[in-house]
């Protein structure tokens, strides 16, 4: 099952290891819950990604901090857990970073 989710994106790192290739989104939320208490700034997550997704925010002109709507699937970690596995990035968006100006 995939979902979108939309996140504020600082960094994606490709990298080739052994001939297999592997690549991680660097995500910042706001926080929620108890974390919210004892967090100040944003919470940073390293996720997972189809090496693929690297190409697909080269070709939609990422910058660092665009909110970015992801593509995501849950996987199976270490441990019995889940965690989101990005699977691509949703084509065509407009940056959501840079504030919509109105025309006076």
């Amino acid at each position: 099952m995939q979902f979108e989710m939309t996140s504020t994106v600082f960094s994606c790192n490709k990298v080739t290891v052994e001939g297999r290739t592997f690549c991680s989104i660097f995500t910042g939320q706001h926080p929620t819950g108890d974390n919210a208490e004892n967090t100040l700034g944003l919470e940073v997550t390293k996720i997972s990604a189809d090496p693929q997704v690297f190409e697909q925010l080269r070709a939609e002109n990422f910058k660092p901090g665009d909110n970015v709507k992801l593509i995501a699937m849950i996987k199976k970690a270490s441990g019995g857990k889940s965690q989101p596995f990005i699977v691509g990035v949703v084509p065509g968006q407009k940056p959501v970073s840079e504030p919509h100006k109105k025309a006076g």
